[in-house]
């Protein structure tokens, strides 16, 4: 086995020890022991230091691409709230919570910070809009297929503007289908919207079905925690 018969530090100059591993009886070149002078130790501090930017930029990378998978937009990625981790661990518990203000009062922002920091803590989420559902749904109709299971299966399901999307009878009946098989499995869902836990289900029955709208309503807010954000429309300050 060949071994170098000197190995000088390219900082001082010094020769460096060799190191030797056994392998299959026979001893291994494995380089040489490090030099203890300033200018390698100041090299090893800037490859580790490197390494650990490194480390960072990677790990940054995939948290966003698991919230890009989570459907948070790209606004929402670094999203913060004050109430943001008490709600996390409200859903993680397995209650569902009830989000609702005015325009412009934060409640995506909520929701998203929430579903950052359940994402970072490993779970399953799902970031839409009910209408982004139901189209999604209607698209399904003609390729044969249907999306709607995805959305009643994830960990955690947020639904973003609720009623925004038109209360017709097509709409409410998908919306129970998604509620109600996520209450039977025991799945939290994070609603914001704009209206009150009094008005939702008014809004949700204006051209549908009375009855499917407060089924609908029960199940989301039984176990639910309600956070209702107050103030003006802070994107126009």
């Amino acid at each position: 086995m060949f071994f170098p018969s000197t190995h000088e530090c390219p900082h001082c100059g010094a020769e460096l020890r060799l190191r030797t591993l056994e392998f299959k009886d026979r001893p291994v070149f494995a380089g040489c022991e490090p030099c203890s002078c300033d200018g390698a130790a100041k090299e090893r501090m800037e490859a580790e230091r490197a390494e650990a930017e490194r480390g960072r930029r990677d790990a940054e990378l995939a948290r966003r691409r698991a919230y890009e998978k989570a459907g948070i937009a790209p606004r929402f990625e670094a999203a913060s709230h004050a109430m943001a981790a008490e709600c996390a661990d409200c859903v993680r518990d397995g209650a569902n919570l009830y989000v609702c203000g005015g325009v412009g009062t934060g409640k995506t922002t909520l929701a998203a910070a929430v579903s950052r920091i359940l994402v970072d803590q490993g779970l399953s989420v799902r970031f839409t809009a009910m209408w982004k559902i139901l189209d999604a749904m209607k698209r399904g109709f003609d390729e044969g297929r249907s999306p709607l299971p995805a959305y009643q299966k994830a960990e955690v399901l947020v639904l973003d503007d609720l009623g925004k999307e038109s209360p017709t009878d097509f709409a409410l009946e998908r919306i129970f289908a998604l509620v109600d098989e996520r209450y039977g499995r025991l799945l939290p869902t994070v609603v914001t919207t704009q209206y009150s836990r009094q008005d939702i289900g008014r809004r949700l029955a204006k051209n549908g079905d009375k009855d499917t709208a407060q089924a609908i309503v029960s199940r989301l807010l039984q176990d639910c925690r309600t956070v209702e954000l107050c103030g003006g429309d802070r994107r126009l300050r």
